[in-house]
């Protein structure tokens, strides 16, 4: 069985297959994007009662809509900036342990409507989704039904659980105060949360002179039920930047004013650990009420996650032609059968100023062999063929690194295999990163290593070195962030592959944000890409997001004069070396140009909810993409035909989705589509399930149906249809915390017209097949 979306052939097929469900974008020659793992990690914020979770992707995204707003399942569609490697994939992370109500934390790239991230919840939980500071990034907030983040107890302050990717960042949630008698008015307690959050971002951004001001200023304000967490706040930090006398101040204030309570022994508690002279640059969280904390000791931690996954994909396939001379032919194929193990892990340690992890990301797939057996039925008589092919395994390292951060210098440097999507690095390097913070708002980045082509790679390769140096400009949560860079790879032989200049940009307000990217490549003088998306919020909540996208495929490097190169004994061509005897490098240059293509796409995505419930979106797109000259042949290349360009492409589609329609919980997907390519008209139907049977049992039916008309081509003279029915049901199952059992069962009728020059007739080719995929996840 072939579960795959219903296509013409050749590159038109294939971006016509992902553009059934999102925007098709080239494949960079730089590196490799990370189409075997889309999710990196999820950073954990905890305050009062808010949980802030940021996850963090091996790609661009731009979130398109999220739904429900309360609810046991939150669905956020995503659209990905990057090549359709990550589209059809699924990938799922780790939940923190911050956040027990978390079952699970899912990416599904198949998904007919665009790709979908999906956070399953053992009760009902209120959440708000927006664009993360950084474009690989969405931040969802969690707060129970009913409260919302970002007013007074519920103001995030600094994260609890590091991610593997971010060196984490020390601070201390603050509760609130003991209740008051006189709690002032609502307008002087939301300017008080207002300036307490400001403050608590301040720290973040390491400007503690900032907070302090603000804290100033809270404190002073009319008292209200906010008052005591900025007077605690504004010692703690005085207390951390070394101004014991204002520290101590403060903690004498708040116990005049609030003499007894939970608050009050642990800032007693603050006091008289200040007065011992006892280490302060970073006291005890102020949850913690049983003992102090120091700052200069190591803490050490381990996480990570192991699972095996089984996939069979069988089929009987019947190819009938209407001429008596082939007959029939019958074939019964084992297409997949193997065993897939993942493991991630990551250990860290550190103190308040300096940290460090060592992260180890990889697979191991058990290919167990594939067979066929072939039946020919021709004029009566009967032929039986049967192939196979041996199993193997196959090895994948996705992760390989130390990562150390130094706080107090403002510097951190990763070394190892890793993954950068910014910079001028597009794609997964073998290499070394590092970074320093001058000033709040100005960090200076130095990367270096060789490109990595394939998580199958299991070494170095350094025939294509490269370094690059960077500027970023703005605060971390500064509403507007650039990034400048210079980039520069070599190839073997002395040439220069790619050499680039670029610019990023990013605009982050609550309704509206933005992202920019050109990068220009400087030694053959073309604009290797250029990127903008723009998304917006209503008021009504219904959201409208753009997407521009130019850029070259594969991106342009000297390199890849190399492609399609043949010498006259059909040997390929592998080195730019072995160009030069016939041709110059200038004349290279032009080669790699002309082995270009140059891909344009234009999306907009509509989503409003009509109910409480029901949650409608519209989404559009077209895209353009060139050809390539032809070449001539020399005295040691073969001639190089031209690509005829593809021209225009749109995609169309509809989707509904609903929760809570007909039991608690539930949620229902019904979407279509619509493709018009260069070489078929696509039609599809998708309707996708998820009943939360049980907080640890949920069940998951979906059916597609699909059909595709050919066009008359000049290649397609008489042309052909296809038709497609694939039902699925996925069990997923959870026995304990951080465990995940599932269990995936399909099947796949498919029929396909086509024309057979030989007999001068047309053909069917009818196909039933079934898919089975099993297995586990434990994550620690």
């Amino acid at each position: 069985m072939r579960l795959t979306h219903i296509a013409g052939s050749g590159l038109t097929a294939t971006i016509g297959v992902a553009l059934a469900s999102a925007v098709a974008l080239p494949t960079p020659a730089f590196g490799q994007t990370v189409a075997d793992r889309a999710l990196s990690d999820v950073q954990t914020d905890v305050a009062g009662g808010c949980t802030t979770l940021t996850v963090n992707f091996n790609m661009r995204i731009q979130v398109l809509s999220s739904f429900p707003a309360t609810g046991r399942e939150l669905q956020i569609r995503i659209q990905p900036l990057e090549p359709m490697g990550t589209r059809l994939i699924r990938d799922s992370l780790r939940t923190p342990t911050k956040l027990p109500e978390l079952r699970s934390i899912e990416y599904d790239g198949d998904n007919p409507g665009g790709p979908v991230l999906s956070m399953f919840f053992t009760k009902d939980m209120h959440f708000e989704v927006d664009a993360g500071q950084a474009p690989q990034t969405l931040v969802v907030k969690v707060t129970q039904p009913g409260k919302v983040c970002g007013s007074g107890d519920d103001a995030p302050i600094a994260p609890v659980v590091a991610s593997p990717e971010t060196a984490p960042v020390p601070a201390e949630p603050t509760p609130a105060g003991p209740s008051l008698a006189s709690p002032g008015t609502e307008q002087d307690r939301a300017e008080t949360a207002q300036q307490i959050a400001a403050a608590e971002q301040a720290i973040r951004d390491s400007n503690p002179d900032k907070a302090i001001e603000l804290l100033t200023q809270a404190a002073a304000r009319t008292e209200n039920e906010n008052t005591p967490r900025a007077i605690e706040l504004l010692g703690v930090t005085n207390e951390r930047k070394g101004q014991a006398d204002n520290a101590r101040a403060q903690y004498q204030k708040y116990l005049r004013r609030y003499p007894a309570g939970e608050g009050s022994d642990r800032v007693r508690q603050r006091l008289a650990t200040l007065n011992a002279g006892l280490p302060s640059g970073a006291p005890q969280q102020l949850r913690d009420t049983s003992k102090t904390a120091d700052a200069s000791a190591w803490k050490w931690g381990a996480r990570g996650s192991f699972s095996q996954f089984y996939f069979r994909d069988q089929a009987r396939t019947n190819a009938l032609n209407t001429s008596s001379t082939l007959g029939t032919e019958v074939d019964n194929s084992v297409n997949v059968n193997q065993l897939l193990t993942n493991g991630d892990i990551t250990l860290s340690g550190g103190t308040d100023k300096r940290q460090f992890q060592v992260r180890a990301a990889g697979s191991y797939t058990q290919n167990f062999g594939t067979s066929a057996s072939i039946t020919t039925i021709n004029q009566g008589s009967q032929v039986q063929t049967y192939r196979s092919k041996p199993g193997g395994g196959i090895e994948a390292l996705t992760a390989l690194y130390f990562d150390y951060t130094d706080r107090e210098i403002g510097t951190q440097l990763r070394v190892g295999r890793q993954t950068r999507n910014t910079q001028g690095v597009f794609g997964r390097f073998d290499g070394a990163l590092l970074g320093w913070q001058a000033t709040p708002k100005l960090r200076f980045n130095a990367v270096g290593g060789f490109p990595v082509f394939s998580s199958r790679q299991m070494k170095v390769l350094t025939e294509r070195p490269f370094y690059g140096v960077s500027v970023d400009v703005g605060a971390k949560r500064s509403p507007i962030q650039t990034t400048l860079y210079w980039f520069d790879q070599r190839a073997k032989g002395g040439f220069t592959d790619r050499r680039s200049v670029g610019i990023e940009s990013r605009f982050l307000r609550k309704s509206f944000n933005a992202y920019a990217l050109l990068d220009y490549n400087v030694n053959l003088g073309d604009v290797n890409m250029a990127l903008l998306s723009l998304n917006y919020s209503f008021p009504d909540g219904s959201n409208l997001s753009l997407i521009g996208d130019y850029r070259k495929q594969p991106l342009l490097g000297t390199v890849n004069a190399l492609n399609q190169m043949i010498d006259p004994t059909n040997n390929r061509i592998e080195t730019l070396s072995g160009l030069r005897p016939f041709f110059t490098d200038a004349e290279i240059n032009q080669l790699a140009k002309d082995r270009t293509l140059a891909a344009k796409s234009l999306t907009a995505t509509y989503s409003r909810p009509i109910t409480k419930k029901l949650q409608m979106s519209a989404d559009f797109s077209l895209t353009d993409t060139g050809g390539t000259p032809g070449t001539p042949a020399t005295a040691g290349t073969q001639a190089i035909d031209p690509i005829l360009a593809v021209g225009k492409e749109y995609f169309y589609g509809l989707q509904f989705i609903g929760s809570d329609l007909l039991m608690t919980n539930d949620i229902y997907i019904l979407s279509g589509r619509y493709a018009d390519t260069s070489t078929s008209r696509i039609y599809t139907a998708d309707f996708n399930a998820r009943v939360p049977v049980t907080d640890k049992f949920r069940l998951s039916p979906r059916v597609r149906y699909g059909y595709s008309k050919d066009k008359i081509t000049l290649a397609t003279l008489n042309p052909g249809n296809f038709n497609q029915f694939q039902p699925t049901i996925r069990f997923n199952y959870y026995p304990i915390r951080h465990s995940e059992l599932e269990l995936e069962f399909g099947g796949n009728f498919q029929s396909r017209k086509v024309w057979n020059s030989t007999s001068a007739a047309y053909g069917t080719i009818d196909e039933t097949g079934w898919v089975l995929s099993a297995g586990y996840r434990l994550d620690f």
